[in-house]
């Protein structure tokens, strides 16, 4: 079973596991859980916050180490992992009090931390020549379970929370064996078993272009994305009239569009400059992005939300690329939860920053700002020699 980009069955067994994975986390932490935990568990929207937060916070913080375990001992990690988080999420089913809740997400968050390293490495290894389309495929799979769980769960709501649970249960069960037989049987990695996360960090702190272009645009471009996050129902709702059917449908076109874009956007890199599709990609974002302050016919705004997702295509299989040439080969997963883990650092300051210049200044404010950072990365990939610093 193959595609034009050599996939083997195997390969997309791993998508699988990928898919299935992001698809139970969105659907219960996104959407699922909120209202379970204030409607049926009387526990406060504070609460099954923190709950959340709980679960992706240990996900990101554990990604550097979880990959690091992956490179040494291959796929038991990974069927570790995925019981580990089955546990975690049969506690969350049975669990009542938020500390109980909290302990059960933050141990179904430790669990899945190998999954995304695991197949990142073992799907499109970074020596694999023309492994951006690859790359783009990861994404598009990602990006397609975690946006598709919170939306289809309701339907599943609607029918009974109890029916839900059962639902999500079962599939995380099948994600959990097929992980159990996917993942293949690696050899022993004995140089990586020489090796330690700080051994990998160390070396990447000593490039250039790890510090130079990496470090500042893997926090920054998190951190522009996330600033949204606290003001964009807000906006959505108060300032274009939006109901919550018109919301979860602007989601839908910023998805859609970086989901059927991020394969063919992927296949470019491997044939132009990374310097002109981040410049690009960025550039473009910022437009779009800067656009949507100045309308209020809902078509055009949907039509700017697609066009912001696509150039988030354009971006995305570049970026990785880039991130690739500085990871070892012997330690790729580790390289990639290292990037997880600082690009999760983005994602946790831009909600808390985005809310405080939301109510200080106003929603426009903050559309401004991330913006504004979008717009000095593009025009820092458009000045600095991105593809000679990084051979």
């Amino acid at each position: 079973m193959r595609s034009n980009l050599n996939f083997t069955f195997r390969d997309y067994s791993l998508l699988l596991v990928v898919f299935l994975t992001e698809f139970t986390r969105g659907a219960f932490f996104l959407t699922f859980l909120p209202m379970y935990a204030v409607k049926h568990l009387g526990i406060s929207v504070v609460s099954a916050g923190f709950v959340v937060s709980a679960h992706y916070l240990f996900e990101t913080i554990f990604k550097g180490a979880a990959g690091l375990f992956f490179d040494r001992h291959g796929r038991a990690i990974v069927r570790l992992g995925m019981l580990t988080a089955l546990l975690g999420l049969v506690g969350l089913v049975y669990l009542t009090e938020p500390w109980k809740l909290m302990i059960a997400a933050a141990i179904f968050g430790l669990g899945v931390s190998p999954v995304w390293v695991a197949v990142m490495a073992l799907v499109a290894p970074v020596n694999l020549p023309g492994r951006a389309g690859r790359v783009g495929a990861v994404f598009a799979v990602w990006l397609t379970g975690m946006g598709s769980g919170p939306v289809i769960i309701n339907f599943a709501m609607a029918h009974s929370y109890q029916y839900t649970l059962v639902l999500l249960v079962s599939l995380f069960i099948f994600a959990t064996v097929l992980a159990y037989f996917t993942f293949p049987n690696a050899k022993p990695n004995h140089r990586a078993k020489g090796l330690g996360f700080w051994y990998e960090l160390k070396r990447m702190a000593g490039l250039s272009s790890f510090t130079r272009i990496l470090l500042p645009g893997m926090f920054l471009q998190t951190l522009a994305a996330s600033l949204l996050l606290p003001m964009l129902p807000i906006y959505a709702n108060n300032v274009l009239g939006l109901n919550h059917n018109q919301y979860a449908f602007l989601l839908i076109c910023g998805g859609a569009g970086a989901l059927f874009f991020l394969v063919p956007m992927g296949k470019l890199v491997d044939r132009l400059p990374l310097k002109v599709l981040l410049t690009l990609g960025f550039g473009l974002s910022a437009t779009f992005l800067f656009t949507i302050t100045l309308v209020k016919n809902i078509t055009t705004v949907f039509l700017l939300a697609t066009l912001v997702g696509i150039s988030y295509a354009i971006i995305l299989p570049a970026w990785n690329t880039l991130l690739s040439k500085v990871i070892s080969p012997e330690l790729q997963a580790t390289g990639w939860g290292i990037f997880g883990t600082i690009e999760g650092l983005g994602v946790a300051v831009g909600p808390g920053l985005g809310g405080i210049v939301t109510n200080a200044i106003g929603t426009m404010a903050t559309i401004y700002l991330s913006a504004c950072i979008l717009v000095a990365m593009a025009i820092f990939y458009l000045l600095y020699p991105v593809d000679r610093m990084i051979r």
